[in-house]
């Protein structure tokens, strides 16, 4: 399962980090959008080497949606609070950074699997944290502060 979690996370992030060129006239994705997306609005499309991104607005939240080339959704990103994040995530942050600021929160979906990323800042360092809905904590990486 873990295996499964990173290899996903590491895919969306690999797709997120691509240099997106611009909207071709033909996009096999607008269809799969429409169904899942329903009241987005400032729809922006992108395409890459691996993908299409559709940039937009849905709830008050800015989300992207990941489609393959034939029109499958890969999984989507959006920026959530702290208080948004789900209570075993909370519990597991609170006792192992206690009062630590957390900001820069994620949330990953692809499949039926969701991600939080997010920035732990401590004291003397920031860690880029990774935590599953279930409230399984990983360090990605540790920052020193100056």
């Amino acid at each position: 399962m873990k295996k499964l979690i990173v290899a996903s996370v590491a895919v969306l992030t690999l797709i997120s980090s691509t240099a997106f060129a611009g909207h071709k006239e033909f996009n096999p994705a607008e269809n799969t959008f429409q169904e899942q997306f329903k009241g987005a609005t400032d729809v922006k499309w992108h395409e890459g080497k691996d993908a299409i991104k559709a940039s937009f607005a849905l709830n008050g939240f800015h989300v992207e949606a990941y489609f393959s080339y034939t029109g499958e959704l890969i999984g989507t990103a959006r920026n959530v609070l702290f208080n948004q994040l789900p209570l075993a995530v909370v519990k597991e942050i609170n006792t192992r950074f206690g009062s630590a600021a957390v900001y820069n929160i994620i949330e990953y979906n692809s499949d039926s699997e969701t991600f939080y990323q997010m920035t732990v800042e401590l004291p003397t360092k920031k860690l880029q944290v990774r935590a599953t809905s279930g409230g399984e904590i990983s360090v990605e990486q540790r920052i020193k502060m100056k």
